[in-house]
């Protein structure tokens, strides 16, 4: 007796399912592993084997799968605010608040090469610090509170020049706040009550000036006055006052019996 096999189509069609299935895995697998989004305000870097190869711009790019990874940098403007303690030309010490805005604009490939994506903490903090540093160990104590305008300037520039040969571009720099140690505040605070006892004694100073000089205009005045009568007065003058005040009385002696000094009787 013959026996008859009949294909079993059931199971093939199941082969055939699972091995697009797979398929489907492995080409959806490929596809992320291509594909590359990179967000607006940053720059992706293809590494391959570890190595930095090439940049990609803002948008929907590709890479191999599975040989290429990427990472993402930042490019837009940013900010870092550290405080720094730094000393002064007259060795006096101060803690300075500083706000820089940079922007990474050059060869972002040689700049992850040397420094990776800890360019801030590896470059960009170390060099502030120096630079802060160096620009305020050219002023007196004093002078970082009169200048501190100049300063920040001198700051700006010192940054923008340094970090140029890195590809990276400050566009701003400012000095937030600054706090002085215990010992300088107390002799600020000994220096401003000396110059307010100064200050109160030039003052008595001069109020002693302005009453001596008031009282010697004054003699001087009445000097003046005295002299310009006295060459007013003449004989004439001199006489007529005296008949103007005598009260008709004639003067007497002051011994005797009280005789007029004059005799003045009636002429018979």
């Amino acid at each position: 007796m013959e026996i008859k096999m009949k294909p079993n189509f059931e199971n093939g069609n199941m082969n055939k399912m699972i091995l697009m299935g797979v398929v489907l895995v492995v080409a959806i697998a490929l596809l992320s592993q291509s594909v590359v989004i990179v967000n607006t305000g940053a720059k992706g870097i293809i590494l391959r084997f570890g190595s930095a190869v090439s940049v990609k711009d803002a948008g929907l790019s590709f890479k191999i799968p599975f040989i290429e990874t990427v990472r993402m940098i930042e490019v837009r403007e940013q900010n870092t605010q550290r405080t720094f303690t730094v000393s002064s030309k007259d060795i006096q010490t101060i803690d300075v608040t500083i706000n820089i805005q940079y922007a990474i604009t050059g060869d972002i490939l040689d700049l992850y090469s040397k420094f990776g994506l800890d360019y801030r903490q590896r470059l960009i903090e170390p060099r502030i610090s120096e630079s802060i540093n160096a620009v305020v160990a050219r002023y007196t104590i004093e002078e970082f509170i009169e200048k501190r305008t100049l300063l920040a300037i001198e700051l700006l520039n010192e940054l923008q020049t340094d970090f140029e040969n890195y590809g990276i571009t400050v566009g701003a720099s400012s000095i937030i706040e600054h706090d002085f140690s215990e010992e300088f505040d107390k002799s600020i605070e000994a220096k401003k009550i000396a110059e307010q006892e100064a200050l109160r004694a030039r003052n008595e100073l001069e109020k002693v000036k302005y009453e001596a000089q008031a009282e010697i205009e004054k003699a001087q005045g009445i000097s003046e006055a005295n002299k310009i009568v006295q060459n007013s007065l003449t004989e004439k003058l001199i006489q007529q006052k005296m008949i103007d005040k005598w009260d008709g009385k004639l003067p007497v002696y002051q011994g005797g019996n009280g005789s007029p000094l004059f005799n003045i009787s009636p002429t018979k």
